[in-house]
């Protein structure tokens, strides 16, 4: 019989785990690290979408639809970091397919976008 946890269950383990003198030790221990990597880290997604704005600007894409086309570029920029070569290619023809259907997005575009986001 497979035992299930219940909410007070969890709740009970939060509470335990989560032990603010804990927390605070542990957050000033690797608080340099961290705002180090962030800094880095941040500075990807934003060179992504500095890049893309011009595409988007030029092609008159405004409100909710340009937040989608940004979506793709910081995705496709996220595993493209992460696989080169031919999977950093399938993943590009898969996010392309997938934004198109899902949510209408040009493919001229996307490949556009996906363009700029595989040399930068």
């Amino acid at each position: 019989m497979p035992l299930y946890k219940s909410a007070s269950d969890m709740y009970a383990k939060y509470k335990a785990k989560y032990n603010p003198t804990v927390i605070s030790t542990r957050f000033t221990d690797v608080q340099a690290t961290a705002l180090s990597r962030a800094e880095t880290g941040l500075a990807i997604p934003d060179g992504v979408r500095t890049a893309v704005r011009p595409i988007l600007d030029t092609n008159g894409i405004a409100g909710g639809t340009r937040a989608t086309y940004l979506a793709f570029a910081t995705k496709l920029k996220k595993h493209i970091t992460r696989q080169t070569g031919a999977a950093a290619t399938n993943i590009k023809t898969g996010l392309v397919a997938y934004f198109k259907s899902a949510y209408g997005l040009s493919e001229t575009l996307l490949n556009s976008i996906a363009t700029t986001v595989m040399g930068s």
